[in-house]
């Protein structure tokens, strides 16, 4: 009935490109994320432990103060950064939404006209 299967799929296949590709990208920047934490979890550790007097643990106060903020800073520019790709895809999954829809109305339509000369 249908006859171009290949055109009919074609969407589909590139939804599940589009779909794997942003899970892989979410793994990578997840498995960055963990590294990235255990390193800095490793080395305020380290300066934790180096603390010896006063003047130690006024400075490792005030990194921590910093450390806070700039990792607030990073915090929201990531998440405007991930607001932009979530757009994006959303944008990208309504085009191959749409583009399926045409296909599938087109192959209809020309199946449903086949249909209609072979009975007249």
């Amino acid at each position: 009935m249908l006859n171009n299967l290949e055109t009919l799929f074609a969407p589909a296949k590139k939804l599940v490109e589009l779909n794997k590709a942003q899970f892989e990208k979410a793994i990578a920047a997840q498995q960055a994320a963990a590294k990235e934490y255990v390193a800095l979890t490793e080395a305020r550790i380290k300066a934790a432990t180096a603390i010896t007097d006063l003047e130690g643990l006024s400075a490792f106060v005030k990194d921590q103060v910093e450390l806070a903020q700039s990792s607030f800073e990073k915090v929201q520019a990531e998440s405007k950064e991930l607001i932009e790709e979530v757009k994006a895809y959303n944008e990208e999954v309504i085009k191959l939404v749409q583009e399926s829809n045409s296909v599938v109305t087109q192959e209809v339509k020309d199946t449903v006209k086949k249909a209609a000369k072979k009975a007249a």
